[in-house]
């Protein structure tokens, strides 16, 4: 159900800001911004190659459907594993899947999609062996949370659960089972041996465009931050330029909570209702007091990743980490139902449909995300440079811009011998006048930040405005 309703409000047109990379990176194996999403990018890639229909852009935001979907499964999994009625299940999974950030995250090119599917199975893995014991599914949830440590490091944030979760059930486990389980957890995350050897392939066969204007290694799409050399690629994977290692150090200030917390709870009202909040906190009550260390477990997966939100300011769209503490959110919900009919036979058939009538409310509620697949995107861009350009010009774009510019120039190959460069005008102002005296022609995309000194900006008007660089 999930999957049907993704797949019939897909955002497939090439957009704008880190959806546009997404839609370029995987389909020429390049390098995204930090900290790189290996894992994404070769899996998103592959399938974006096989898979026969669409454009390229269609098809990674089909992935992203997929993957989102596979979430909405992990949740009806678990919950059945807790011997949750069927109906309650699909219920809670399908609370989950329509709320307005699920449904648009799962629609588009998304990291954030698949890095919430290795985590939702990560912990239905988890549940079913905290359940069963069984070994099979101790390992298996070890290679999950190693693959999506490779997707996005905010996976990270589910150790605290998992490690109670261990601790709870360590004299159930044999050592040979934790032995493959750790081999299987490095072999998840040695997928971002992807990002060194790939940047020393692009570096090798001068893949990268902007290497011919004399730049350096290390720009947007190809090879970002070259993480070929050892300082690139352990300050890439730390995400130390994008304010990761202050946003776990705000996880310990009070000013993090008062700032951070009433965006997350008003999202989680908006994704849940009050009826849904209400049957989550029954369900973690319900649960605590049947399987204690479990439910302090998924509380963990909950309130890890919440609270790191909270203090991630730099981030553009925040809404993205929110997915995994609504994951749990919707287990608890479904839980809460199940133990609510349980306790009174009489609410059954209420009980078994509340989580199903709060899902088809957030269906017609949200039902503006079924235009997206009529959306133009970033078209009227690449248009405008098609258009008013040369084709030997250099583009320098804003990070906004550029996507979209790079889907053109390397997907697509609308864009001839254009060389895109992500990049303000100050960035590059020194090397304009090399590449003018070359006999390149220099345009700046959308916005102006900088100068050239003894050179002047003629203003191309259209959507968006162009600036042609020319010596005074």
């Amino acid at each position: 159900m999930p999957l049907a309703v993704y797949a019939a409000s897909l955002e497939g047109a090439v957009s704008y800001w880190d959806t546009g990379e997404s839609q370029v990176v995987p389909w020429i194996f390049g390098i995204a911004h930090p900290t790189g999403f290996p894992a994404f990018t070769l899996a998103a890639g592959i399938f974006a190659h096989l898979f026969p229909a669409g454009t390229p852009a269609w098809r990674i935001a089909l992935f992203s459907a997929i993957a989102m979907s596979a979430v909405c499964w992990a949740i009806f999994a678990s919950l059945r594993e807790l011997k949750c009625d069927t109906w309650i299940a699909l219920g809670a999974s399908w609370v989950f899947a329509f709320g307005e950030i699920a449904w648009t995250r799962g629609t588009r090119a998304e990291v954030h999609a698949l890095a919430a599917a290795l985590a939702a199975l990560t912990l239905y893995f988890c549940v079913r062996w905290y359940v069963r014991g069984e070994a099979r599914a101790f390992v298996l949830g070890a290679l999950c949370w190693g693959l999506a440590l490779a997707t996005h490091p905010v996976t990270v944030l589910l150790a605290p659960a998992l490690l109670v979760a261990l601790c709870a059930r360590i004299r159930t486990l044999r050592l040979r089972t934790l032995a493959q389980a750790l081999l299987l957890l490095a072999c998840g995350i040695a997928v971002y041996a992807y990002l060194p050897v790939r940047s020393a392939m692009v570096t090798h066969a001068r893949l990268d465009p902007t290497l011919a204007l004399g730049e350096p290694p290390g720009n947007a799409f190809w090879d970002m931050n070259h993480p070929a050399t050892w300082d690139g690629f352990r300050s890439f994977v730390s995400g130390s330029d994008y304010g990761a290692p202050q946003a776990f150090a705000a996880m310990l200030s009070a000013e993090t909570y008062r700032t951070g917390a009433l965006p997350f709870f008003l999202s989680l009202w908006n994704e849940f209702t009050a009826f849904g909040i209400l049957l989550a906190v029954a369900g973690a009550v319900a649960l605590a007091r049947n399987r204690p260390w479990l439910a302090v477990a998924l509380l963990l997966a909950a309130v890890c990743p919440a609270i790191f939100a909270f203090g991630y300011s730099v981030e553009a769209d925040i809404a993205r980490y929110y997915l995994i503490p609504f994951i749990v959110t919707a287990m608890f919900a479904g839980y809460g139902a199940n133990a609510i009919a349980r306790a009174m036979p009489e609410l059954r058939v209420v009980s078994a449909l509340v989580l199903p009538a709060i899902a088809v409310a957030l269906l017609i509620l949200n039902r503006s995300t079924f235009e997206q697949p009529k959306s133009t995107g970033a078209a009227g861009l690449i248009q405008t440079v098609q258009a008013r350009t040369p084709d030997d010009a250099v583009l320098l774009a804003p990070w906004v811009d550029s996507p979209p510019l790079a889907y053109a120039a390397y997907v697509d190959r609308s864009l001839g011998n254009r060389i895109v460069d992500s990049a303000w005008l100050s960035d590059e102002a020194w090397r304009v006048p090399g590449w003018i005296r070359a006999g390149r022609h220099v345009y700046v995309v959308d916005r102006v930040f900088g100068e050239v000194p003894g050179y002047a900006l003629i203003r191309i008007p259209g959507s968006p405005d162009l600036y042609r660089v020319e010596k005074q």
